[in-house]
């Protein structure tokens, strides 16, 4: 936890704190995480939809685009998060254990963008 503190940015954006973490996609750009509030002040941390978006962008055909979901869906599934309306995330009922889940989420980022290349 430490290290993440460490090798984190955090910039605010219209209520939502953008988190730049140090997990690494293979494209050598960094897992972004965002933070916001729900309606009983728990911690909702997603992906931003990131990940759905370059599932969109890099698949060629219909097919290999549900199919990549349905992988997306799997993986989500497996490392316990959850993957509602295009966008991987998680909810805690606090900060501190939201942070402590943060790694998750980014593994999840980074297995769901490394299928791209089958």
């Amino acid at each position: 936890m430490e290290m993440l503190a460490q090798s984190t940015q955090c910039i605010v954006e219209d209520g939502v704190v953008r988190l730049e973490t140090p997990f690494m996609l293979p494209d050598g750009h960094l897992v972004r995480v965002y933070f916001r509030l729900g309606l009983e002040q728990e911690v909702i941390v997603s992906d931003g939809g990131y990940t759905s978006r370059m599932v969109t962008v890099f698949s060629r055909f219909e097919e290999e685009a549900r199919a990549r979901y349905e992988k997306l869906r799997q993986i989500a599934r497996d490392l316990g998060v959850e993957y509602p309306d295009g966008e991987l995330r998680f909810v805690a009922p606090s900060l501190e254990q939201a942070v402590r889940r943060v790694p998750v989420l980014a593994h999840a980022v980074v297995a769901g963008l490394g299928m791209l290349t089958w």
